[in-house]
């Protein structure tokens, strides 16, 4: 718990994460909501209703977005920043085992990443109150928060052990933070360039669909499908297959960051 308390503070105390971040992104939605008010002085009154909840569906995509970009930065950052810096050896020399450090590292962003989701849908509610002057639908509000904030969580889980594996075997920050946003937009369209010249898999079977490469793409698929229809056991396949890949890179960052001289760090 202390770990985790300490993973908080360090958040807290960066100026650029706790004040910086938030407030660009409360000037994005503060732009957007202002835009859409006088878009829709100019529809229909007929089509008033519907588009409400349009508006917010949008405005919590934008929040979305923005979380999961925010999320591999700091997934990237969370380890490797601290072995370039040398700052990682003042925790080493407390009594903590190295698997609790890298737990508490994933255990802080996973908690703090779907807050600030729900945070965020929370200020968008407000400006839309406050610009448009009409509330979506409490039951769609409930759920797409629920949907994107699981995502949110599950994409946090996913990229903090993808870029501890990472961070354990480099010290370069630059590094881990471009193989992660390249994993996050390009893993997919890799995947299928890689099984249309070598492998020639059908694209409908179970082992082109949660390859490692194209899991996280085609879960998105899924919990947007989920948003409109009722939730299939194919979801749950795939959220557990990502699960499994994510407990995997954090085995083999416990293995390789145990095993690690730190000293050797710049």
């Amino acid at each position: 718990m202390k770990l985790l308390i300490n993973e908080w503070r360090k958040y807290l105390r960066n100026v650029r994460s706790a004040i910086i971040i938030p407030l660009i992104l409360l000037v994005v939605l503060v732009i957007y909501f202002s835009t859409m008010h006088f878009v829709l002085a100019a529809t229909a009154p007929s089509h008033l209703a519907e588009s409400y909840s349009m508006v917010f569906l949008f405005g919590i995509t934008i929040c979305y977005n923005f979380v999961n970009f925010i999320t591999i930065i700091y997934a990237s950052n969370i380890l490797s920043s601290e072995i370039s810096r040398g700052t990682i050896k003042f925790i080493l020399t407390r009594p903590y085992q190295r698997y609790k450090i890298l737990l508490a590292k994933i255990g802080a962003i996973t908690l703090l990443m779907p807050t600030f989701m729900i945070i965020s849908v929370i200020i968008s509610l407000l400006l839309q109150l406050l610009t448009i002057h009409h509330m979506p639908e409490l039951g769609g509000v409930i759920k797409y928060t629920g949907i994107y904030s699981l995502y949110i969580l599950v994409i946090t889980i996913f990229f903090t052990a993808f870029a501890l594996m990472l961070s354990s075997l480099t010290s370069s920050p630059a590094f881990v933070t471009g193989c992660c946003i390249v994993y996050y937009f390009c893993a997919s369209g890799l995947w299928a360039t890689i099984n249309q010249l070598y492998f020639h898999l059908p694209t409908d079977g179970w082992l082109y669909k949660l390859c490692p490469l194209n899991v996280n793409d085609y879960l998105i698929d899924l919990m947007k499908e989920a948003a409109k229809n009722p939730v299939q056991n194919e979801f749950y396949i795939t959220l557990l297959a990502n699960i499994v890949y994510a407990c995997i890179f954090f085995l083999i960052a416990v293995l390789v960051f145990r095993r690690r001289d730190i000293t050797l760090a710049n």
